[in-house]
C-alpha cells in the first residue's frame, strides 16, 4: 500500500462510492459471506491448500468449518515446549484504506474540520451582545 494510504475502521453502515455506484458495507460483507459457503470457492481453496501440502480435510469434503467455527488444531510457538490446542480460523474481510488529505503546506495527516455555517451566526450575536 503506497505511503499515502491510511487503514480506518469502518462499520456496516457505512457506504462506499464506486464507478458512481453506492453500497453499504454490509452488502460486501454479505458476498464475502456468501462466497465462504460457495461450494466451487470452497474446493478451489481447499484445492490450493492442498497444492502447498496443507491438508486437513478428507478428499471431496468442502465445509465452512475454515470459516465459522474454526478447525482443530496444535500450534508450537518459537521457544515453547509445548503444543498448544487452539482453533485455526480464516477470515475473509473488507478494509477500507483512506487517502490522507494533504494541506497546502504539504504536511501529511493535517484534516481541517469544515466551518459550520453558525459560526457566522454565533459572531453575529456574540458582537450585538458585546
Amino acid at each position: 500500500m503506497e505511503d499515502n494510504f491510511k487503514l480506518i475502521e469502518f462499520n456496516e453502515d457505512d457506504v462506499i462510492e464506486c464507478n458512481d455506484l453506492i453500497y453499504k458495507v454490509s452488502k460486501l460483507q454479505k458476498a464475502l459471506e456468501i462466497l465462504a459457503d460457495n461450494e466451487e470457492f470452497l474446493q478451489q481453496f481447499w484445492n490450493l491448500l492442498r497444492e502447498e501440502n496443507i491438508d486437513y480435510l478428507e478428499e471431496g469434503d468442502y465445509n465452512t468449518e475454515c470459516f465459522t467455527e474454526g478447525m482443530d488444531v496444535k500450534i508450537l510457538n518459537l521457544g515453547s515446549k509445548s503444543w498448544k490446542k487452539g482453533k485455526l480460523k480464516f477470515k475473509l474481510s473488507v478494509e477500507f484504506y483512506a487517502e490522507e488529505e494533504i494541506e497546502e503546506s504539504g504536511e501529511k495527516d493535517v484534516i481541517t474540520e469544515p466551518e459550520s455555517p453558525l459560526d457566522d451566526l454565533r459572531r453575529m450575536i456574540n458582537e450585538t451582545t458585546s
